[in-house]
């Protein structure tokens, strides 16, 4: 099946993952389904998940066949070769943790199908032959069948049993919207709502809209705080060539401009002389979201932060706390994006 529309947008320079899937929008158009994916997540991100490192490669020839899915290992450049089965199998352990609830291992198991078969049929040629990479900066992670016994290790039966029943019994399932896969962006913790990808990546996809996600806020990882002295921060903001601080530390930061979503996530700021997107400062100060709030006092500046990743799409924490709560994964999935629809690839 060829790709009719796909939506896709601007991705900012660079997304900071927190080790969750984002997709990497930076060649989508509205006019063209040639896609390479990040998101941003974020996924990805994107991926912007808690995938960790990158797989090794190793070329198992032998798992080639019809649904062959090619990984770039982004840390070695090699390819590996496996099934689409296994590949998703790996990916749901390298993007969320086993112990969440079958319904939402569902959930991601969808979610990085979709990724992996929008990607099948819109080939990334910066890939080598590949599919798809292992890099949640980029696309998603993956976890070889080794790494998943080093993450689990004593675990590793009763995990691997659940994972791989949760991805079966879901199998071959896309979401879709106007008959195109969908990019199927999540994060694993929102601000409390996800962010549309029009706040992030600044075009409207109309199924990645900001959307309630409460039980993100119960999470023991929803807020963190980052300290910087003034020397710290001048050190961080000056390595932009471009951005000009003046003798007083109190004004370095100014403008700040917050999404109507109510999601606090920080649209536009000022770093001394410069005007930043929220995303852009974020990767700047190596911040776990672009929701934040920024204060200087006593000579330091203090970053707090909610959520954990690009905010747009599925929040994994969010997904688990649903399905803790009684709701199946096609539930989960199209509380997140809104206005899919299901349907089986062709092998």
């Amino acid at each position: 099946m060829k790709s009719k529309i796909f939506m896709l947008v601007s991705v900012f320079l660079s997304l900071i993952i927190v080790p969750v899937a984002a997709l990497d929008f930076s060649r989508f158009s509205f006019d063209r389904a040639k896609s390479v994916f990040t998101s941003s997540a974020n996924f990805l991100p994107a991926a912007e998940s808690t995938a960790e490192n990158s797989a090794e490669a190793s070329d198992n020839s032998e798992n080639a066949g019809e649904n062959e899915v090619k990984v770039l290992a982004a840390a070695s450049g090699n390819i590996i070769s496996t099934t689409e089965l296994e590949y998703v199998i790996g990916c749901v352990a390298s993007e969320v943790p086993a112990t969440y609830h079958e319904e939402a291992l569902k959930a991601q198991a969808v979610a990085a199908y979709t990724n992996l078969i929008r990607l099948k049929q819109n080939p990334d040629s910066s890939l080598n032959g590949a599919d798809i990479s292992d890099s949640p900066q980029k696309h998603q992670g993956y976890f070889t069948e080794q790494q998943r016994r080093e993450k689990w290790g004593d675990n590793y039966e009763k995990y691997s049993q659940k994972v791989e029943k949760a991805v079966k019994e879901v199998a071959g399932t896309v979401m879709t919207y106007n008959s195109e896969p969908i990019v199927a962006s999540y994060c694993a913790i929102s601000p409390g709502r996800t962010e549309s990808a029009e706040v992030i990546w600044g075009t409207d996809i109309p199924y990645l809209q900001s959307i309630s996600s409460p039980g993100d806020k119960l999470s023991p990882d929803f807020s963190s705080t980052l300290i910087l002295t003034k020397e710290q921060f001048k050190e961080i903001a000056e390595k932009d060539g471009d951005i000009k601080l003046g003798s007083e530390a109190e004004k370095w930061v100014s403008d700040v401009k917050y999404s109507e979503n109510g999601t606090g996530v920080v649209t536009s700021i000022k770093i001394g002389s410069k005007q930043l997107k929220g995303s852009q400062a974020r990767t700047m100060f190596s911040l776990r979201s672009p929701s934040f709030t920024v204060k200087y006092e006593n000579s330091s500046f203090t970053f707090k932060v909610n959520g954990y990743g690009h905010c747009v799409g599925m929040s994994q924490y969010g997904a688990d706390y649903m399905a803790r709560n009684g709701s199946n994964y096609k539930e989960i999935l199209k509380h997140y994006y809104r206005g899919i629809e299901f349907t089986k690839a062709v092998g």
